[in-house]
C-alpha cells in the first residue's frame, strides 16, 4: 500500500493547456488538404471534431441542429425531463439539413423599417409573423416601394399570402427559390415559424453530418443509473453520452453494465481522468464505443477548488490514449473541459484526443438556448455549470 508520504512526494507531472505549445516541424501537406474529419464513436464519423456540451445553456436542439450542419455533433443535455429530451431529438432529427436564417417582420412593423431590412438583406420579400410566432404570409418590397406613403403604417396592410414549408418538407423550399419564385421562403413546425431558406443561404455549400437516413447526427446526454431514460432516448440518439463528473466509480461502472444491453446505439463513457479508470471501464463493461476524458477542467468548474480533484484535460487524454493503445484498443477520446480556443483544440487533438467537446466557445452565440441580457449596454448570455 502506498504510503501518504509517498502519494505527495511523487506525483505525476500534470501539465494543463496553457503550459503546453506545439513545436512546429516539417509539414508535407498545404493546410487546404488536410482531412479533419475523425470518430466521436468507433462507428459515428464527424466531419469536423468539434462536439457541444450537454449544458443547459448550452446544447438544445438548435445548436445541435447548427453543429451538426457545420459537420459536428451537438449532445443534448439532461436538465429536463425525458419527454423534452426526447422532443429535443425529435426536432433535430426532423430539421432538413439545410441552413435556416432568422429572416422575418412582425406584423405591426412600419412599411419604412421593413423596406430598409429588405434592402439591407438583398431580397425583395420577407415573411410576417405575429406576436404567437405564427405566420401570417409575405410582404413584398415592390408592393412596399408603391402604397408605403409615410413609412409608419404597419405590414400587416400590405401582407399577401403565400407559400411557407413544413420542417421536414423544407428541402422544397430550395427548389422553390431556384425556380425563382421569392427570395425568401418562411419554414414552419405546425404553423409556428421557425426559421426562412432565403435566396442567399440556398447557394451555401455546407457539408452536414447525416444518419443512415439521411437525417442530421445528434447524440443525448443521461446519467447511467437512469436506464428507462436511456431507452426512451435509444430510439432517436445517435449516441448516448454518459454525463456524470467522476465515472469511476463503483456504482456506476455496474450501472453503465447494465446501460450497454438496454441500448443499440453506441455508448460514451464518461468522464474519466486517469488511464486507471479507463482500463476499469473496459474491464467492466461489455461495450464502450467512446470516452469523455477530462475532470475538473472545464472553464468554470469548481471541483479543483471545492472538492480538491483535478485531472487536467491535456493530461488526462495522453494517459488515457497511452493506455488505451497499449492494451490495442483504439477508442476514439472526447476531450472535454477547459478548450476556449482553437488552439486548445489542436493541442487536444495533437496528445490523442478525436474530437474536443465545448461549452464556453457555443454558450454566446444566437442557437444557445440561454435568454440574451444587458448589462451596461453589453449584450450577454448566462453560462454556468450543470452543478451550479
Amino acid at each position: 500500500m502506498t504510503s501518504f508520504l509517498e502519494k505527495i512526494l511523487s506525483p505525476a507531472y500534470s501539465p494543463d493547456l496553457d503550459e503546453l505549445y506545439l513545436l512546429p516541424g516539417k509539414a508535407d501537406l498545404e493546410p487546404s488538404q488536410i482531412d479533419i474529419s475523425t470518430y466521436f464513436t468507433k462507428n459515428i464519423r464527424l466531419k469536423i471534431p468539434l462536439v457541444s456540451s450537454p449544458m443547459d445553456t448550452v446544447s438544445e436542439w438548435r445548436l445541435a441542429v447548427s453543429i451538426a450542419l457545420m459537420g459536428g455533433v451537438g449532445v443534448i443535455h439532461r436538465n429536463m425531463s425525458v419527454e423534452e429530451q426526447v422532443r429535443n431529438l425529435e426536432m433535430v432529427k426532423s430539421f432538413p439539413p439545410i441552413p435556416l436564417e432568422d429572416l422575418y417582420l412582425l406584423e405591426r412593423e412600419p412599411c419604412g423599417r421593413a423596406i430598409d431590412a429588405m434592402r439591407k438583406k438583398g431580397v425583395r420579400n420577407m415573411p410576417v409573423i405575429d406576436p404567437t410566432g405564427s405566420f401570417r404570409g409575405y410582404v413584398r418590397y415592390s408592393d412596399l416601394l408603391e402604397s408605403c406613403r409615410d413609412g409608419s403604417t404597419p405590414i400587416n396592410r400590405f401582407i399577401t399570402p403565400g407559400v411557407s414549408f413544413d420542417l421536414p418538407l423544407a428541402r422544397e423550399a430550395v427548389k422553390y427559390i431556384a425556380r425563382g419564385e421569392g427570395d425568401v421562403i418562411a419554414i414552419t413546425n405546425g404553423g409556428i415559424y421557425v426559421g426562412s431558406v432565403s435566396v442567399h443561404g440556398a447557394m451555401e455549400a455546407i457539408d452536414p453530418v447525416l444518419d443512415d437516413d439521411g437525417r442530421l447526427l445528434v447524440a443525448a446526454a443521461i446519467n447511467p443509473i437512469d436506464i428507462e431514460r436511456a431507452r426512451r432516448l435509444d430510439r432517436l440518439a445517435d449516441a448516448i453520452v454518459s454525463d456524470v463528473a467522476h465515472y469511476h466509480n463503483s456504482e456506476i461502472l455496474r450501472a453503465s453494465s447494465k446501460l450497454v444491453k438496454e441500448i443499440s446505439t453506441d455508448f460514451v463513457a464518461g468522464n474519466i481522468g486517469t488511464a486507471e479508470a479507463a482500463l476499469d471501464a473496459v474491464t467492466h463493461i461489455d461495450r464502450i464505443d467512446g470516452f469523455r476524458v477530462g475532470v475538473g477542467g472545464g472553464s468554470i468548474c469548481t471541483t479543483p477548488n471545492v472538492a480538491g480533484a483535478y485531472a487536467p484535460t491535456i493530461w488526462s487524454v495522453a494517459s488515457v490514449r497511452d493506455a488505451l493503445e497499449a492494451q490495442g484498443l483504439r477508442i476514439p477520446l472526447i476531450a472535454d473541459g477547459g478548450l476556449r480556443s482553437a488552439s486548445d483544440i489542436v493541442k487536444a487533438l495533437a496528445v490523442g484526443a478525436s474530437t474536443a467537446m465545448a461549452g464556453y466557445i457555443f454558450a454566446g452565440t444566437d442557437e444557445a438556448p440561454s435568454e440574451l441580457i444587458e448589462v451596461g449596454g453589453e449584450l450577454y448570455k448566462q453560462y454556468r455549470g450543470m452543478a451550479s
